[in-house]
């Protein structure tokens, strides 16, 4: 035993709550390796619940007044290393509060709640088998006493989710116990001691098992009875069975004959829906093979189409870029004959400015022949009449 938690069972501490701590307890470690079990007065009387942690290679310790949830948490979580996670530390608090509820209402309500964690009682069993079981042991021990029927239903899902349950065995039986199946009752009991279900379990044994013997010879008869008619039974319905053989091969060749008719039927049914399926398909063909030739002769009607009209819109750039040409060629003649005016213009101009100057020169030669033939036609006439001369600086 690596690691076990033993709970106080003394009067003092049972008076405490130790019972529902002892199954809280259970309840949590179930499947983590550490066992609960009930022990003897831990000797710590007045302190109570007390529980004793058992640890190997380590001394034993306990741990004085176990009586709230977080306390239990706390020692689950740091004494032998027990962690629930998030959905089962929710049902466990809610079962934890669900012991010790007041009324029954409240306790229903609260199972439903622990329910509604699991998904509903319809998913609880996928969700966590385990968690579910514990929730319809804790509702059967709820409906004991208030409906023995429904009782039995929670503990036979309880068991078929979780075979290794001792407590749930043991509901099982006192379920059967409620309804008078002391056979049953019995059967489950014993199921819960070997599961370690020692002290409840082997009670209900010991109260079943005088009941269940009580009947045995009362079974053997029913048993007895029981077999005559079902050898009776047997042969009725052994002559049943042969009138039914032979009601069925007639009935067997007339649906012989109706199979062969169908087969008949459905084979000309067949070949007509062949016959119209290649008749659909030539058809199919021969519209996909006109509706491809249209295709082509569209096709090749827009290529020569598209051909013209790139045809004449060369032509028309061709013409366009003619009427450019001729346009530029134009001008350029225009401006040679412009430029060539220019310079005509501009040789006349020079040439009447030449011409001129050669007419003034003319002129200003003529005047100065003019002039000087006076100023010596002036010299003669002072020279005949003995006149001092004049100078042409003075005559000016």
């Amino acid at each position: 035993m690596a690691r076990a938690i033993q709970v106080c069972t003394s009067t003092d501490c049972m008076s405490k709550g130790a019972k529902h701590v002892w199954k809280d307890l259970e309840d949590i470690c179930s499947g983590t390796g550490c066992e609960v079990n009930g022990a003897t007065c831990l000797n710590h009387c007045g302190k109570g619940p007390n529980v004793e942690i058992r640890m190997k290679g380590k001394e034993p310790k306990v741990i004085e007044k176990v009586d709230t949830f977080k306390a239990m948490e706390k020692i689950l979580k740091s004494e032998v290393g027990v962690e629930m996670k998030k959905p089962e530390r929710q049902l466990a608090e809610i079962k934890y509060e669900l012991r010790r509820g007041k009324s029954a209402p409240d306790r229903m309500s609260k199972m439903q709640k622990a329910f509604q964690i699991l998904g509903g009682e319809e998913k609880a069993g996928s969700t966590d088998a385990r968690l579910a079981s514990q929730l319809f042991v804790l509702r059967a021990k709820e409906l004991l006493d208030s409906s023995a029927t429904k009782a039995l239903e929670d503990a036979q899902r309880a068991t078929e989710l979780w075979p290794k349950a001792s407590e749930a065995f043991l509901v099982l039986g006192l379920a059967f116990e409620k309804l008078g199946k002391w056979n049953e009752a019995l059967e489950a009991a014993e199921k819960a001691v070997e599961l370690g279900d020692m002290k409840e379990g082997s009670g209900l044994v010991r109260r079943m098992r005088p009941k269940a013997t009580d009947i045995g010879a009362e079974v053997k008869k029913e048993e007895g009875e029981a077999k005559k008619k079902e050898a009776a039974a047997a042969k009725k319905a052994e002559e049943e069975a042969k009138k039914k053989a032979e009601e069925a091969e007639e009935e067997e060749k007339k649906k012989s004959e109706l199979a062969k008719k169908k087969r008949e039927a459905a084979a000309t049914k067949k070949a007509e829906e062949a016959k119209r399926k290649a008749e659909e398909e030539e058809r199919r063909k021969a519209e996909e093979e006109a509706a491809e030739a249209k295709r082509l002769e569209e096709e090749a009607k827009a290529r020569e189409e598209a051909e013209a009209r790139a045809r004449a819109e060369e032509e028309e750039a061709e013409r366009e870029r003619a009427a450019r040409r001729a346009e530029l060629e134009a001008k350029r003649l225009a401006a040679i004959q412009a430029a060539r005016e220019r310079v005509l213009e501009e040789e006349a101009a020079k040439k009447r400015a030449a011409e001129e100057a050669q007419q003034l020169a003319r002129q200003k030669a003529a005047e100065a022949r003019r002039l000087a033939y006076e100023a010596s036609l002036q010299g003669r006439l002072r020279t005949c009449c003995g006149l001092p001369a004049i100078h042409t600086d003075d005559a000016e």
